[in-house]
């Protein structure tokens, strides 16, 4: 499917696109500062003006095509610029879900939302005086936000108000692995196959490099690890040698605190690496089946069979690890309800202390994509969905954390739930946005968190393996930069600010 925008303001036009994708999925857009003509035919187009009338500002939307229709919405002028920027791009969100809602006749099960974190709107209008119910009323009202979902917020932050808030001199400490044995073909991340391994040893030499000067600079400035998340890629894709030599590094910093890490891959977990995760005191793993289907796993491209997911589940358990996460997809190439509900059935009786539940989504870095693979029925992954979530009640596991993704199937969402204890603060915090994360490796992300909540300025780590290698000096200088003793300034080249518009 194509459409066409035509506007003056083109920083508006994805935007306006992802209100499209809400409605019919993957599709390909162009923008125009005027009417295109026959050459830019389209499915739909769109036709974006803004006018000033009596004081005020207007953002007005029209459409043809297979669809058609008008509508305006008029926003307020603030003098704060990223405020403004957020309003006018929620004005003109509004105006063209407005037009597709009607002309479908579907209700959306996120309503207009296309944002990453839900739960952050319903923060943001609980910090601007609105009470807990109030907020989720204004979700549904103003965004269209559907009963059921209204529900998993009403769980989600009930949830999160009973778990310990970080405070300012607490950072969480991210640790990258951008290796896996393959490539999944759903799989986005900065990360590649380890193939003939000619990289894991620099890699590591470097990562061990990054440690010790971050472990400088959280002493230099009084800081506190509240959590360390070792994530990739697939940590346990490394050698147990090479994977010893990373948790021996960490420890000092990790000791006593939760330490989570992905053994996502079942057929890269033995009892070697699972006794060096008991003896670095990592308190959290993860092993992610994704599904317990043979024939699926093969066609998305992991290795490892089912029986192996179970067999590495098995051996965690009886070497005393009681806090244990386990993945599935909603929505794999093949699958239906009924193949879904069997990988549910193992689940219950597996027993995690925690399951995420995600709905397939196809990116552009993915191989699916670039074979052009089609979004499954939108409807399908929904009952997924409801099926997952019935199942986690079943196992007294509660929805704990949440978040959404562009080119996701139904533009639905993910969902953490996990048993009463086991909710990974990490996980929350990153989420949410709420804590400090010094972040090492290829590729990771380190971001600082103003005390009010409203700014949070990034150090992104260049994505290339070999360029981390060659400039991991670098990588922690943008982490010294971020962490001096003022917030950076917004137009610091090396630490990017976040806008945080939804």
């Amino acid at each position: 499917m194509k459409l066409s925008i035509v506007t003056h303001a083109p920083e508006l036009a994805n935007d306006l696109a992802d209100i499209a994708r809400v409605f019919f999925g993957q599709l390909d857009y162009a923008a125009y500062p005027e009417n295109p003509g026959p050459d830019g035919q389209a499915d739909i187009t769109l036709i974006m003006e803004e006018s000033q009338l009596d004081g005020k500002t207007a953002v007005n939307v029209k459409a043809a095509g297979i669809v058609s229709g008008e509508a305006c919405r008029e926003y307020e002028t603030v003098p704060d610029f990223l405020e403004q920027k957020r309003i006018r791009k929620r004005a003109a969100k509004l105006a063209a879900y407005e037009i597709f809602r009607e002309s479908t006749g579907r209700q959306p099960p996120w309503g207009s939302l296309t944002g990453i974190r839900p739960t952050r709107l319903i923060y943001q209008q609980m910090e601007q005086g609105r009470s807990f119910e109030e907020a989720l009323s204004v979700m549904k009202t103003t965004f269209g936000v559907t009963e059921p979902k209204i529900g998993l917020l009403r769980d989600i932050i009930t949830v999160q108000n009973e778990l310990p808030a970080p405070s300012q001199d607490q950072v969480e400490l991210y640790i990258g692995i951008p290796f896996c044995v393959t490539r999944c073909t759903y799989c986005s991340f900065s990360s590649g196959e380890i193939g003939n391994g000619k990289l894991v040893r620099p890699y590591v030499d470097a990562l061990l490099r990054e440690i010790e000067l971050t472990g400088k600079l959280i002493a230099e400035h009084g800081l506190k690890v509240s959590t360390v998340y070792m994530g990739g890629g697939t940590p346990t894709s490394l050698p147990a040698n090479e994977l010893a030599r990373v948790l021996e590094a960490v420890q000092p910093l990790a000791d006593g605190h939760e330490f989570t890490v992905e053994a996502g891959r079942p057929d890269t977990i033995d009892g070697e690496k699972l006794n060096l995760f008991k003896n670095a005191l990592v308190t959290r793993i993860s092993i992610n089946p994704q599904t317990f289907h043979d024939v699926t796993l093969q066609r998305i491209g992991r290795r490892h069979t089912s029986e192996q997911t179970v067999s590495a589940y098995e051996l965690a358990r009886s070497l005393g690890f009681d806090d244990i996460n386990m993945d599935l997809i909603a929505g794999l190439p093949g699958e239906g309800i009924g193949m879904f509900r069997k990988s549910l059935e193992w689940i219950r009786r597996l027993k995690p202390d925690s399951m995420t539940v995600h709905s397939l989504a196809i990116k552009h870095a993915s191989a699916m994509h670039l074979y052009g693979a089609p979004l499954p029925d939108g409807q399908m992954t929904a009952e997924m969905l409801e099926e997952a979530g019935r199942c986690a009640g079943d196992m007294d596991l509660r929805p704990y954390y949440m978040y959404r993704q562009k080119y996701m199937a139904g533009a639905l969402e993910n969902v953490a739930y996990a048993r009463r204890g086991a909710e990974c603060l990490y996980n929350v915090r990153m989420m949410e946005e709420t804590g400090h994360v010094l972040a090492l490796g290829a590729g990771a992300i380190s971001k600082r968190v103003a005390p009010s909540g409203g700014k949070i300025v990034r150090a992104p780590n260049v994505g290339n393996i070999e360029e981390y290698i060659c400039r991991v000096d670098e990588m922690y200088e943008r982490k010294a930069v971020l962490w001096s003793a003022e917030m950076p300034a917004v137009g610091n080249t090396d630490c990017q600010p976040d806008e945080k518009v939804l």
